[in-house]
């Protein structure tokens, strides 16, 4: 079967102050210029929450990230998905938008799957913005881009910095979009055979395939099982921890089934950990994978509302035979 979803098109943060994140990802970070929208009653028409017709407010603003659109929300009020999202779980990442092969198909994918919807507007009277239920299934919030072939971006109501971006951004591009989950294989199973995303390589991360493990910059051993699969260019992972010592153990007993990080491209991986040091970026998790692969969480959950992945792979990675592939789950070895 066909993928349902095909591409990454957004990633969307809540956060609880618009102004200061957007001007600390632009000053600090070097991502901008950011493009600030006001959604209301006066510029969204039909808004509904969990299926249901009401008004609610926010503001948001847009960047580009390596062709993927960064969003910031501000709920204003105590209505949206924004608002129960930031009570129960804080700042952090809300939802990712995917592509689909047309808001209609999809629309009716999500009918017949019973996908209900969390939160739904019309915006300037040619842009449906519609977030499905996938949480069951997908572990996170998807939204459906909706815009009409009549669409084009409006002006926006402010942009930051009003100036032209100085000097290049740390981070260049997603590379990949890691989600937490409690049973790997059944999760990985609703991806391939639901929404024909796959097919997935497994692995098993463990003191006797990754070296130099940390959490929270401390020395210990953890064990995971994780899969990867591939969304248009942007690498989606799904992580089962086996122990309770893992960064990905606390988010899911603190957070539930969720997404844990964005793994961003950087210049050099030498580069991204000289920026880390120099801007008080500490260690959630590490590992050394392989014996060539540095994977390295760093803590920019003040500043940007989410952990954010720095990837190492040296010269000489190439990736390793999986334990385990899926759809068609065939135990192999790893060399």
């Amino acid at each position: 079967m066909k993928s349902v979803f095909t591409k990454v098109l957004q990633i969307g943060v809540v956060v609880k102050d618009l102004d200061q994140t957007m001007k600390v990802y632009a000053d600090k970070y070097g991502i901008g210029p950011w493009a600030v929208y006001e959604f209301n009653k006066d510029t969204v028409a039909d808004m509904s929450v969990g299926g249901k017709r009401i008004d609610y407010a926010m503001r948001l603003a847009l960047a580009d990230i390596g062709g993927v659109q960064w969003e910031l929300i501000e709920p204003l009020d105590e209505i949206s998905d924004y608002a129960r999202f930031l009570k129960e779980h804080g700042e952090g990442i809300h939802h990712v938008a995917l592509d689909t092969e047309s808001y209609e198909s999809a629309l009716e994918f999500c009918k017949k799957n019973g996908l209900g919807s969390v939160q739904y507007g019309y915006w300037g009277n040619n842009f449906h913005y519609d977030y499905r239920d996938t949480r069951d299934d997908m572990k996170c919030i998807v939204e459906l881009y909706g815009p009409e072939e009549s669409f084009k971006w409006p002006e926006p109501v402010a942009v930051y910095p009003e100036k032209t971006m100085q000097g290049k951004p740390v981070f260049t591009k997603v590379l990949q979009i890691g989600v937490v989950v409690k049973d790997l294989d059944q999760t990985m199973k609703v991806y391939a055979d639901k929404y024909g995303i796959g097919p997935w390589a497994v692995y098993e991360f463990n003191k006797d395939t990754v070296a130099d493990m940390s959490v929270g910059g401390k020395r210990i051993d953890y064990a995971m099982r994780l899969a990867l699969a591939d969304i248009g260019g942007v690498q989606w992972e799904l992580i089962e921890p086996l122990d309770e010592i893992s960064d990905y153990a606390r988010f899911l007993k603190e957070h539930g089934e969720g997404i844990h990080h964005v793994a961003l491209d950087t210049e050099s991986y030498e580069s991204a950990l000289e920026f880390c040091k120099k801007n008080g970026l500490g260690s959630v998790q590490y590992g050394y994978w392989g014996s060539n692969f540095h994977y390295d969480y760093r803590d920019t959950r003040d500043d940007m509302k989410c952990i954010v992945e720095l990837y190492g792979p040296e010269e000489s990675f190439k990736w390793p035979e999986p334990v385990a592939v899926y759809p068609n789950l065939v135990q192999v070895k790893i060399k």
